[in-house]
């Protein structure tokens, strides 16, 4: 079926990127087209690096080659993901649809077959993609029938491209911290925190590196009320179980099999100074002194030192960053909801 203008509340984007170290124009295309078409979107994304194979499991036979994880860097990994928020947040910025939602998710390590069955946390409406992958797209049909689903309409994305649309990399990575060679599932447990008001791209692309790095468990404190009375536009912050169920689901979204317990922190410790278990710390160039302060506490308490992974995304603290990086960040998104009118408790 090819594109025409409809306006379904979710649609299933399957993308392949063929090379890692390609230009990402087809996927930024693609984006763009689909979110004519849907009010939400979730991406399928199987990646390959250059000169590996990845073969979905899609055929009859099953897939005989799968890529090797630990051939994808993190670096790579963090700057795909980054460029495809970064660039999907520019488009709904521009469509003045700020609170679009966009999932990303692995489809070869997800850990469960997204699109069939009754595992999708938010079900489909619709399947999307580009001309490569509408085989892939009927087979997943094929396979819903089979669970007692109905078929999905499947949009063929045209992707030529517009006059004045540019191609090129969004680089949405801060190239003065240094690139890390961690891998993954390199680490057992893992922890992370923050406010995670009105879940943006900014925290999924940090919950998802987490999760990418660890092998068994993570942990992610979700800081209290009471810490966020100086917050500007307070008014309009999400409750606290609000808060907790979006990242507990956007976790359950991007990864099955880990051990995730999202709990409420007190203070700029939480379980980092009590759980012995835990072995790193993921923390934003700008809570890297939190990190710091972290391991500090730790010593004095005699438990190890935390491992510190920084990711590399860039964050409105930043002066150098362009316009667009401060739409990604959630007092962006409640200075549109006080401009709106409309109080913290509205999806």
């Amino acid at each position: 079926m090819t594109m025409e203008p409809v306006t379904s509340p979710h649609g299933l984007l399957l993308l392949r990127i063929s090379d890692v170290d390609a230009p990402l124009g087809d996927a930024f295309h693609a984006i763009k087209r689909a979110l004519a078409l849907v009010h939400r979107l979730t991406i399928a994304l199987s990646l390959t690096k250059s000169g590996s194979v990845s073969v979905s499991a899609d055929s009859n036979n099953g897939p005989s080659t799968i890529t090797n994880p630990h051939s994808l860097s993190f670096h790579n990994v963090q700057r795909i993901l980054s460029a495809l928020y970064v660039s999907f947040t520019k488009q709904t910025v521009a469509l003045k649809r700020p609170l679009a939602e966009l999932d990303i998710v692995f489809r070869d390590s997800c850990g469960y077959e997204i699109g069939v069955g009754s595992q999708d946390i938010i079900p489909f409406d619709v399947f999307l993609g580009m001309p490569d992958v509408t085989d892939s797209l009927e087979e997943l049909n094929k396979r819903r029938t089979k669970h007692g689903q109905k078929f999905l309409p499947i949009f063929t994305l045209d992707l030529t491209p517009e006059v004045g649309v540019h191609t090129h990399l969004v680089e949405a990575i801060d190239s003065s911290l240094p690139h890390t060679d961690v891998q993954e599932g390199m680490y057992r447990d893992v922890v992370l925190g923050g406010t995670f008001d009105h879940l943006h791209a900014g925290h999924k692309i940090l919950l998802s590196m987490t999760a990418w790095i660890a092998s068994h468990r993570v942990v992610c404190g979700v800081t209290d009320d009471s810490m966020l009375k100086t917050k500007k536009f307070k008014e309009y912050i999400e409750p606290l179980n609000k808060r907790i169920e979006d990242v507990e689901k956007f976790l359950r979204i991007f990864k099955r099999g880990l051990v995730y317990e999202v709990v409420p922190i007190h203070d700029i410790y939480g379980p980092t100074i009590t759980d012995d278990n835990l072995q790193t710390l993921m923390v934003s160039k700008e809570t890297l002194k939190g990190g710091d302060a972290v391991n500090e506490e730790r010593r004095k308490r005699n438990m190890r030192p935390l491992n510190i992974e920084v990711i590399n995304v860039i964050s409105p603290a930043e002066t150098h960053v362009d316009e667009i990086s401060l739409k990604i960040s959630s007092t962006y998104i409640r200075q549109y909801l006080s401009e709106q009118g409309n109080p913290a408790s509205v999806n």
